[in-house]
């Protein structure tokens, strides 16, 4: 099948995988450890702007964007795969990451205060895409029509 992925999203937890470097490359890659996904989100008028420039309104727009998409699911869920199959067709997916295992590094205290601060945004549109992940599933549990093809 040919379906129109711009209608749907895929989302993992934010910052999953930081290691005890963080402040090290914070500093090489600022964009990348400040908002990373609302960033991306949003576009390149808000992937450029300096560390620190995220604002609520950001916040706002991002969640937008969000409910504006017919699907949202989380990518470590395990009712992910059977949702999406439902919805689009695509029956091969598998989960990003196992969350059973443990990580395997780990952050300062520091860090992690640092990394949380410096992500707030980005922690509360998981938040909100959680919620939005937990409806949808619902939805296409009691069975909606697939997401319309591609002509």
């Amino acid at each position: 099948h040919s379906y129109e992925l711009a209608r749907w999203g895929m989302v993992r937890p934010p910052k999953q995988g930081f290691c005890s470097n963080y402040s090290h490359m914070r500093r090489l890659a600022p964009a990348v450890y400040d908002n990373y996904y609302l960033r991306v989100l949003l576009g390149e008028r808000v992937l450029g702007l300096p560390p620190g420039a995220i604002t609520s309104a950001h916040l706002a727009e991002a969640k937008r964007v969000l409910s504006s998409l017919q699907l949202v699911l989380l990518s470590n869920d395990a009712a992910t795969p059977v949702t999406l199959q439902r919805a689009t067709g695509i029956a091969n997916f598998t989960a990003c990451r196992d969350t059973t295992r443990p990580a395997r590094c780990a952050m300062s205290d520091e860090d992690s205060e640092r990394a949380r601060r410096d992500n707030a945004h980005d922690l509360a549109l998981y938040d909100y895409a959680e919620r939005l992940a937990a409806q949808h599933v619902a939805s296409w549990r009691g069975g909606e029509a697939p997401l319309p093809a591609v002509l």
